[in-house]
């Protein structure tokens, strides 16, 4: 059973408004993790709607950007991967980060960003 990752990012706002401020993606849309600062671990992901450009774009990957304690990128990759292959329960929803609600399922995680470009 497939299993999705969700994320809201408000950016400011009381709920979320925009296309890139909720999101949801398979987790076979996953294809890498890595740390992109001191306290951001990023996610690049295929785009929602499964179109990677060919026409030489740079940034062709929706993104998902989480904010976290100074280091702690060992332990957001891990909860992430812990997320993706849980056999604890059949849920195939995954919150992994939802700012409107104050819901962060990793340890340490204060922020997510969400950068899509199939606006």
């Amino acid at each position: 059973m497939e299993k999705y990752l969700y994320f809201v990012d408000t950016s400011g706002n009381a709920s979320p408004a925009g296309n890139q401020q909720m999101a949801m993606y398979p987790t076979s849309s996953v294809l890498a993790i890595f740390a992109a600062s001191a306290t951001e671990t990023r996610i690049n992901l295929i785009p929602r709607d499964g179109v990677i450009p060919t026409d030489g774009s740079a940034d062709v990957e929706d993104l998902v950007k989480i904010t976290h304690a100074d280091g702690d990128h060992k332990a957001v990759m891990s909860a992430l991967v812990a997320m993706i292959n849980s056999e604890k329960n059949n849920n195939p929803f995954i919150v992994v980060g939802d700012k409107e609600h104050g819901i962060f399922n990793i340890a340490g995680v204060t922020d997510v960003d969400i950068t899509s470009n199939d606006n």
